[in-house]
């Protein structure tokens, strides 16, 4: 089977990924993931005064969030593929509010 197509990382080190990743798939691994995580502490950036809320999976950070939502109500705006598993930003109300990284077997 051919590549599904090239995706460059930094610093142009090339990868590519064998099969298209569909949205149904994606949206149902995140919806799984976020019910069973929870947040954990806030904490504030020094640097530029962002406050995250790290989404948590038992002890392990699987996501961030930039806005104190529910995580029940978010859903999934883009994602993108790469080497270690799919990231898709998470939308509340039409924004996007955070990130997570997911595994799609």
């Amino acid at each position: 089977m051919p590549p599904y197509g090239w995706k460059f990382g930094r610093r142009w080190h090339g990868y590519y990924v064998e099969t298209e990743i569909s949205r149904e798939n994606v949206e149902a691994a995140v919806k799984a993931l976020l019910a069973k995580a929870r947040k954990g502490e806030a904490w504030t950036s020094p640097c530029c005064g962002v406050r995250h809320f790290p989404i948590l999976v038992d002890t392990n950070i699987v996501g961030h969030l930039w806005e104190d939502v529910d995580l029940s109500a978010l859903e999934v705006s883009a994602f993108w593929s790469g080497p270690f598993g799919v990231k898709a930003e998470l939308a509340s109300q039409g924004r996007v509010v955070g990130m997570v990284w997911v595994n799609i077997e």
